[in-house]
């Protein structure tokens, strides 16, 4: 009887497990612990959209005044340099972050960031960040 039970136990745990492995539908897999990854266009999509964000007066750019206003708008969650960050990604130096600059400076990004080289980062591939 108890024989039983333990296989039982057993068979629920294991179904509760290879459950819980599947994706489910209508989730991202690039969340997910190894997930497929994150391919370049996706990318450069998020980054430069989460860098216009900065783009107050919504003129397809950021201004250096609009990128220090953002980032003090927000402590902590961007660069340790904000302002150095501006100068690697304003590739001309006119002041102004474009989204070609931003895509440039992200194409590069990504290729240090994939190890093995297949067009695609997983979590795996990304440094440890500190908590």
């Amino acid at each position: 009887m108890t024989k039983g039970i333990a296989c039982f136990a057993m068979a629920v745990v294991l179904a509760g497990t290879s459950a819980s492995a599947q994706t489910p539908q209508g989730s991202d897999p690039t969340k997910g612990a190894g997930g497929a990854g994150v391919d370049l266009a996706t990318f450069l999509a998020r980054n430069r959209n989460r860098i216009l964000r900065a783009d107050a007066d919504h003129d397809g750019r950021v201004s250096r005044a609009e990128w220090a206003a953002w980032w003090d708008a927000h402590p902590g969650k961007g660069p340790s340099d904000p302002a150095g960050r501006f100068r690697a990604i304003d590739a001309d130096g006119d002041g102004f972050l474009t989204a070609e600059e931003i895509d440039a400076t992200s194409t590069k990004r990504f290729a240090r960031l994939d190890a093995n080289h297949d067009g695609r980062v997983v979590r795996a591939e990304r440094p440890c960040r500190a908590k």
